[in-house]
């Protein structure tokens, strides 16, 4: 008997559709406010997941810069392509550009350094920066980010920002971020447009930025 014929495209890898549920994968800062401290962004992704959004996230504490740089690592792999968001939850720098991760004087990851550890993974991807100051880049230092990586956008804020607004206002961007299309950048300015008619004005005091390139 003949071995049945595969129909065309059967096995193609899947892309994360408008429809299809985008599972966050989050890295947040071990004690943002000290060792003893229990401040965290869990209590964002658990509500994302057991409300009406449905979100599978992965949550990972890091408190070292080799932590960091392991789990960045990982989530470029085939296998989390069903947590297409990255969510980043860390103290930001003072002079942004960038976020603190760890302790001591060396902590300071300026956005070049995982861009490179990112080069070309991010496709169909999005990033967002939970952090002060982190989006305030000038536009080269974005764009540079957005083509060495590859990611479909990058995402945080400009300004300081209060540790309740800002975790508020990410509940909208993992939340909204689930009826976009991951397929086009396009979709990526039509998503920042509803997100700033939706909240005007926590998008205006965080100074919530979205960068994403050019489409390619």
């Amino acid at each position: 008997m003949p071995a049945p014929q595969r129909k065309p495209g059967r096995w193609r890898k899947k892309t994360k559709r408008k429809n299809q549920t985008k599972g966050v994968f989050c890295l947040e800062e071990s004690g943002w406010f000290g060792v003893k401290d229990k401040t965290t962004v869990e209590p964002v992704l658990r509500l994302l997941e057991t409300g009406r959004y449905g979100v599978p996230y992965l949550h990972h504490d890091v408190g070292t810069l080799a932590e960091f740089h392991y789990f960045l690592e990982k989530w470029t792999r085939p296998s989390f392509d069903s947590h297409p968001i990255l969510y980043l939850g860390f103290h930001g720098t003072c002079r942004g550009s960038g976020i603190l991760v760890g302790e001591g004087e060396n902590n300071e990851v300026k956005l070049t350094e995982p861009a490179k550890r990112l080069k070309g993974c991010c496709r169909g991807r999005v990033i967002h920066f939970s952090s002060c100051r982190t989006l305030r880049a000038r536009e080269h230092a974005l764009d540079e980010f957005v083509d060495t990586t590859g990611v479909l956008a990058v995402c945080g804020f400009t300004k300081d920002v209060d540790w309740l607004e800002s975790a508020a206002f990410d509940v909208l961007v993992l939340g909204r971020l689930q009826g976009a299309s991951f397929l086009r950048r396009d979709s990526m300015r039509k998503f920042e447009r509803e997100l700033n008619c939706m909240a005007p004005g926590l998008y205006r005091r965080l100074g919530f930025r979205m960068w994403y390139g050019s489409d390619k």
